[in-house]
Parts: C-alpha cells; structure tokens; sequence
C-alpha cells in the first residue's frame, strides 16, 4: 500500500499494475479499499488495479469539514493524472462508491469506459432527507456504533450471513470508520441528486441490484436506469455490499463485462447456469 497527497488530502492507494484496461475501484460508505480484497485476489494480472480509500475513510486523510461528492471526483482525478493512467479507465463502484463513479464518468465522459455501479446511490428522496440528517447527528454525538446494526439488518440480512467470521469482519471493520466523516458522508447523502447525470453515462452502463438490498431494492435501480435508454439494470441474488458478499460473481461480472461484449443479463444467466451457484446467495462467495 502506498499513499499520495492530492488536492492537499493524502490518500492510501493501492496500484496492481498490468499490460490489461485500467480498472478503478471504489468502496462504500465507512468502507476501505480492503472492501474490495476478494475481488481483486480473483482478478489480479487481469486489469491494470487502482483502488483507494477515499477521504475521510480507512487510513486516508481524516477531514475536519464537510465532504462533497466534487471533492471526491477531484481526488479521483488528480489520483490518476498522479499515476499516469491517462486513457480510457472502467469503474466499478459499491454504494456512494458508485455515486462517485457515476458523477465522474457524467463529467468525464471520455476518460470512461465502463461503468459497473453496485447498489448506486444517487440521492435521498426528499421524504426521508429529514431521516438522513437525523441519522448523521446520531452518528457525532453517539458514534457510528449507534446507526450500524440498523444498517446491516437492511443491507446484510440473516440470508447471507452464513460466512460469520465475513460478517463479523466486516461489521467490526465498519465500527472502527471515523464518526465524522461517517457522518459527512450521510450529510452528504441527503443533498445529493445525480438524476439528471444519468443519461451522461458512457454507453456500456450497468446498474447492479441486490434482491435481499432492503436499503437500495431492485425497484429504485430500476428506476434509475430509467433516466436514460442505455442504462442496463440487473437484479442479483446479493446484498448491498456484493464484493464482500458475492466476489465470485462481482469478479465475474467485471472480467465479463469490461473484457467482452456481453449484457450483464447474459452474463448473470450463464453465471447462474452453472449448478453449484444455484444453490444460495451465499455459495456466490465460493
């Protein structure tokens, strides 16, 4: 691991070079590029690997003001004009790791490949912003042990919990995220709107579903690829957080879909055709 100071914020980075396309990688709320480990291990000397942890989150820089989706699209930008990865880049991203991505690729339309957004977010809908704020309140003055249960419970359901020692990695991993800037992000949640840069998107755009994701079901991600014609959306049997609760078929999607031509439907269809992934959400972690 290495970091970088970019926009006077210094980044813990991880960069696996390789002869491959460029594939960046960015993690969830209160998440760390380690979010990604099962992922990557699976697709190593595939793509050429940048993933980070963005301000605010793992061991980067912790910050003392507000945090805005702008700020983490010019980290990414001068991340990789840093590192010299000038040409097209694919980008997959997890949550408000999407929102990134999705904001980055409406502006940098030609820098961008492909977009794989896993549970995106792209705004609060006004009935809950109210709920949002209460929430990132709760976590300064309680810490952010205080809102995580009800996370997981709508974003890891007892179904795909059969890997414990994951879950209780992850939950603890999520317990130790800087309450500040926890609570940044979630403030930062409900003043988002990316609605009218979805149809900015580069033509191979896919949005990612999880059918146990209560917090970002498949109706909301159908709803989003709405906005604009070429948007694919696709429904998994995953959670929120799939590189951690499905890396099997995360790694598989990725090499597919950047490598190749295919629709994340056809991809998903010949993934679910083999007999041991037909079993449970769970085995896609195998």
């Amino acid at each position: 691991m290495q970091w970088i100071e970019v926009n006077q914020v210094a980044l813990r980075f991880q960069h696996l070079s390789a002869l491959a396309p460029t594939l960046v990688l960015l993690h969830e709320m209160g998440g760390s590029l380690e979010s990604w480990d099962l992922v990557v291990a699976r697709l190593a000397g595939q793509f050429n690997i940048l993933r980070y942890d963005t301000r605010g989150a793992g061991l980067s820089e912790k910050v003392s003001n507000s945090i805005t989706l702008d700020d983490h699209v010019a980290d990414l930008e001068q991340l990789l004009a840093a590192l010299e990865l000038d040409g097209p880049v694919a980008i997959a991203g997890v949550a408000v790791g999407a929102a990134i991505a999705i904001r980055f690729a409406a502006r940098h339309r030609q820098r961008v490949s492909h977009l794989i957004a896993l549970s995106p977010a792209c705004g609060v809908a006004e009935q809950a912003r109210e709920a949002t704020l209460s929430c990132a309140a709760s976590v300064c003055q309680l810490g952010v042990r205080a809102v995580i249960p009800g996370f997981l419970e709508r974003t890891w359901p007892p179904a795909l919990r059969s890997d414990s020692l994951l879950f209780d990695a992850f939950s603890r991993r999520w317990l130790s995220a800087d309450p500040a800037c926890f609570a940044a992000t979630l403030t930062m949640l409900a003043h988002m709107d990316l609605h009218s840069e979805l149809e900015q998107l580069p033509l191979r755009s896919l949005l990612v579903a999880g059918e146990h994701d209560a917090l970002r079901p498949p109706a909301e991600i159908d709803r989003l690829a709405g906005f604009a014609g070429h948007l694919e959306a696709l429904h998994v049997a995953s959670g929120h957080f799939m590189p951690m609760q499905s890396p099997l078929w995360v790694s598989t999607l990725l090499r597919h879909y950047i490598l190749g031509r295919d629709s994340g439907a056809q991809i998903y269809r010949e993934f679910m055709d083999c007999p041991e992934h037909q079993i449970s959400p769970s085995r896609h972690a195998a």
